[in-house]
C-alpha cells in the first residue's frame, strides 16, 4: 500500500476508521510506522489527526515504535493548531518508555507554556503534565519550577486534571522534605 492510498483511505473513513484494520496494516508491514509518523508530522488536517490516532493505538502495543522519531515531534508541537492532534502527539511521548530527546529543553518549554495557556483543553494539559513530570525525574533541578507551575494551574483544572496535578504536587512536596 502506498502512503497516498493510506491517506486516501483514512480520509474517506474519517471518524469511522476501522482501527484494528489500520493497526494491522502497520503490523503486517503494508505501511511502515515511519510513513504513518510522517503523515502526522505533515500537520495536514484531517489526515494528520487520523494518522496520529492510528499511531497511538499501534504504540499502545508496540511502545518503542516511535522512540527514534520523537525529536521530529518536538519540532512539530508549536505548529499544531488542532487540540485533538496536539493531545495525540503529546500522548506519544507519554506512552513511549525510552526517550532519546535531544531537544528536551524545547519540549519542556512547550509543555510549561501549554500548562499556563488557559485556552488549551485539560486533556492536552494532562499529557503535558505527565511529560514535564517525566523530564523532572531525570532533571531534578527543575522540580521546584514544575511544582510552582502545577500549583498555579491546579484551581483551573477539571477533576481529572486536578487528580494528575495533585499527584505531582504531592510527589515533589514529599521530595522537598526528604
Amino acid at each position: 500500500m502506498t502512503v497516498n492510498e493510506f491517506v486516501q483511505q483514512i480520509n474517506e473513513e474519517g471518524i469511522y476508521l476501522n482501527m484494528a484494520e489500520k493497526v494491522a496494516l502497520i503490523e503486517k508491514g503494508e505501511i511502515s510506522v515511519v510513513d504513518v509518523f510522517h503523515i502526522v508530522t505533515s500537520n495536514n488536517e484531517p489526515e494528520a489527526f487520523y494518522a496520529s490516532w492510528i499511531l497511538n493505538h499501534y504504540v499502545d502495543n508496540h511502545n518503542l515504535a516511535v522512540e527514534d522519531y520523537l525529536n521530529e515531534a518536538v519540532d512539530l508541537l508549536p505548529h499544531i493548531k488542532r487540540s485533538g492532534l496536539l493531545r495525540l502527539v503529546l500522548r506519544l511521548f507519554v506512552i513511549t518508555p525510552n526517550w532519546k530527546i535531544e531537544k528536551l529543553g524545547l519540549l519542556l518549554d512547550f509543555c510549561i507554556n501549554t500548562l499556563t495557556d488557559m485556552t488549551i483543553p485539560v486533556g492536552v494539559k494532562t499529557h503535558a503534565m505527565s511529560i514535564i513530570d517525566r523530564i523532572a525525574e531525570s532533571e531534578p533541578e527543575i522540580r521546584e519550577e514544575v511544582l510552582l507551575v502545577v500549583e498555579e494551574i491546579y484551581p483551573y483544572l477539571s477533576t481529572g486534571g486536578k487528580n494528575r496535578a495533585g499527584k505531582i504536587i504531592k510527589k515533589y512536596k514529599r521530595n522537598n522534605h526528604s
